[in-house]
C-alpha cells in the first residue's frame, strides 16, 4: 500500500472505530531545564534512574555531528531540573551512520537501556529544490545501522558508564513473520520505528510507532535484553489508527503516549495498557487517560513517571522540535 492509500486507511481506522469512553483533563504545569541541553530542539527520549530525569536526542552533536548522548538532570526544585553529567553512547561515521537516532529510554535497578529507532528514512521534498532534486530524495531510502542498536548500560557513582552491553534487533525484525513485511518500508511510511521502551520484572518492552496493522493493531515486543531471538513475543494494542510514541511502566500495566505515525493529522493521546495482548480473545484492555495539548508544533515524544498515587499518575512528558523538549509535569487520575 503506498503512503497516499495508507493514509486514507489510517482516517478511515479512525472515523469508523467506536471512541474511548471520554477522558478526564489533566493537570497541568510547565517545567524548566537548566544547563547546555545538547541538540535542545530535538529532545526524543526521557526517563528516571536513581532520581534524576535521563534525555537523549534522535540528533547526533559535536564538530562532525556523529556524538550521541544521552544526559542526567537533577531536580532543583519541584518544577527546575538542571544538567549534571553528559554521557556519550555512541560515536557514529560516514560509513555506518553519524546517528544513533535515539527514540527511548528506560532504567530498571542498576541497569540503564538505550534504543535507537530502527528505522530507515526518506527525505522530505523541498520547493526550494529542483524538481530533478526532488525526484532524486522521493527514489532514495537511507539506510543506517547505527539505528539498529539497544544498549545496557550500568553506571558507576560518578555517572560513568561503568559496563556496556549492545545488540542490534534487526536480524530478529527480519525473521518475524509479521516485522519482515516493514523492514524494508521508510519509518513515516508505517515502516518499523521504535519510539517507546519501558521495563517491567526484568522484561524489555518495545513500543513500534509503525508498522500500523489492520484495523489499528499496534505492536509491543517483549523480550529479555540477554536472549531477544529466544524470548521475544509480540502483543498488539489497539490505538485507533496511532502509533506508539513512548511506553512507561506502572503499578499495573503500562502508559501509552499514542500519536501519528507519519504526518497524518490525528491527536496526541495517553492510555493505560493493562499489559496483555488486546487482539480479540485475548485479555488486553485499554483506556484513554486523557488528551494532549501539544504547546505550540512541538511533537509529544517522551513520558517520564515520576511518581504514582491510587488516584493518579505524576509525570513529566517532553516535545520534540521545541527548545529544551519544553517539559511539561502532568497530573492525571487513573
Amino acid at each position: 500500500m503506498n503512503s497516499y492509500l495508507y493514509g486514507i486507511a489510517i482516517i478511515a481506522t479512525i472515523l469508523l472505530r467506536p471512541a474511548m469512553p471520554h477522558a478526564e483533563t489533566a493537570t497541568t504545569k510547565a517545567v524548566s531545564f537548566h544547563g547546555n541541553i545538547l541538540a535542545d530542539k530535538d529532545i526524543s527520549a526521557i526517563a528516571i534512574f536513581r532520581g534524576m530525569l535521563v534525555i537523549g536526542s534522535d540528533e547526533a552533536v559535536g564538530n562532525k555531528s556523529n556524538k550521541n548522548y544521552i544526559q542526567l538532570l537533577k531536580q532543583e526544585n519541584p518544577h527546575a531540573y538542571r544538567t549534571v553529567n553528559d554521557i556519550l553512547i555512541y560515536r557514529g561515521n560516514k560509513l555506518d551512520g553519524k546517528e544513533l537516532d535515539i527514540e527511548a529510554i528506560a532504567a530498571e535497578d542498576q541497569y540503564l537501556y538505550v534504543i535507537g529507532s530502527h528505522s530507515l528514512a526518506r527525505k522530505r521534498l523541498k520547493k526550494s529544490n529542483s524538481y530533478t532534486d526532488n525526484r532524486l530524495r522521493l527514489s532514495n531510502i537511507k539506510h543506517e545501522s547505527s539505528r539498529n542498536q539497544l544498549f545496557r548500560l550500568t553506571l558507576n557513582d560518578s555517572n560513568q558508564i561503568n559496563s556496556r552491553e549492545q545488540v542490534s534487533l534487526s536480524a530478529l525484525f527480519n525473521s518475524d513473520p509479521v516485522l519482515s513485511r516493514f523492514t524494508n518500508i521508510p519509518s513515516k511510511e508505517n515502516g518499523i520505528d521504535i519510539e517507546g521502551l519501558a521495563t517491567k520484572n526484568g522484561l524489555l518492552y518495545l513500543g513500534f510507532r509503525g508498522p500500523v496493522l489492520r484495523d489499528g493493531y499496534v505492536p509491543v515486543m517483549q523480550l529479555k535484553f540477554e536472549k531477544p531471538e529466544l524470548s521475544y513475543q509480540l502483543l498488539y494494542v489497539a490505538l485507533e489508527g496511532r502509533g506508539i510514541r513512548d511506553i512507561a511502566a506502572v503499578s499495573d500495566g503500562f502508559l501509552i503516549l499514542a500519536g501519528p505515525v507519519g504526518d497524518e493529522a490525528v491527536s496526541f493521546q495517553l492510555l493505560h495498557w493493562n499489559g496483555k495482548d488486546c487482539i480479540p480473545g485475548g485479555a488486553g484492555r485499554m483506556k484513554l487517560l486523557s488528551e494532549i495539548t501539544r504547546p505550540d508544533s512541538g511533537k509529544a515524544e517522551g513520558l517520564a513517571l515520576l511518581s504514582e498515587t491510587t488516584e493518579a499518575y505524576s509525570l513529566i512528558m517532553i516535545f520534540d522540535g521545541l527548545r529544551k523538549g519544553a517539559p511539561v509535569h502532568y497530573t492525571i487520575k487513573k
